[in-house]
């Protein structure tokens, strides 16, 4: 009698556990937590989710921010570039600063010449800095232009991607012959503020 007992239990245990593994074991029931074709659980962090504090509180440590204006995140969402950000650049601009007609107007009593400045950067305009040294022959009858008559140092923005031309002059008042030389001697860049 115990054993038909025991045999009966188990057989109908048998058949509960068979019945229940056949609805978990039909992946499109996800009523009785079939697992289907839904992807698997993350088994860490999510690397893409950082926490940021709002603004106004001081950082936690291991955190970043910020207020954005110095190139931070921004508070929640992320992070935003700084609208001041300072370009790199070569700060000698002789390639830019291209001296052209040197010439030397008697009427006027000097000599002038035409600089021409060229931005190459069309993102950031520039503040250049150059030296005109001007120069005369030593006597009259001189061939070569040795004597310095003067210096001149001039200050000019150029907007981004702009060309702007400017003039530079140095006195010499004379009724002789000679002969005059105008030369770009040194020019240097830096970022208009």
């Amino acid at each position: 009698m115990r054993v038909r007992r025991a045999v009966g239990a188990a057989t109908l245990a048998l058949a509960a556990i068979a019945a229940l593994s056949g609805c978990t074991d039909n992946p499109n029931d996800k009523a009785f937590g079939g697992l289907g074709d839904m992807p698997a659980p993350p088994t860490g962090p999510n690397p893409s989710f950082t926490m940021t504090p709002p603004s106004g509180l001081p950082d936690a440590p291991g955190t970043s921010g910020g207020t954005g204006t110095s190139g931070g995140t921004g508070g929640i969402g992320g992070s935003s570039p700084s609208p001041t950000a300072q370009p790199s650049y070569n700060a000698d601009a002789l390639s830019e600063v291209i001296g052209e007609n040197c010439r030397f107007e008697r009427s006027a009593g000097r000599i002038s010449y035409d600089v021409d400045l060229q931005n190459a950067s069309t993102d950031f305009a520039y503040r250049y800095n150059f030296t005109v040294e001007f120069k005369v022959g030593m006597y009259p009858n001189s061939t070569v232009a040795s004597k310095s008559i003067g210096s001149r140092y001039e200050t000019v923005t150029v907007a981004p991607g702009g060309d702007r031309s400017v003039t530079v002059h140095a006195s010499h008042s004379t009724n002789d012959r000679l002969v005059y030389s105008c030369q770009v001697t040194s020019a240097r860049k830096s970022p208009a503020s």
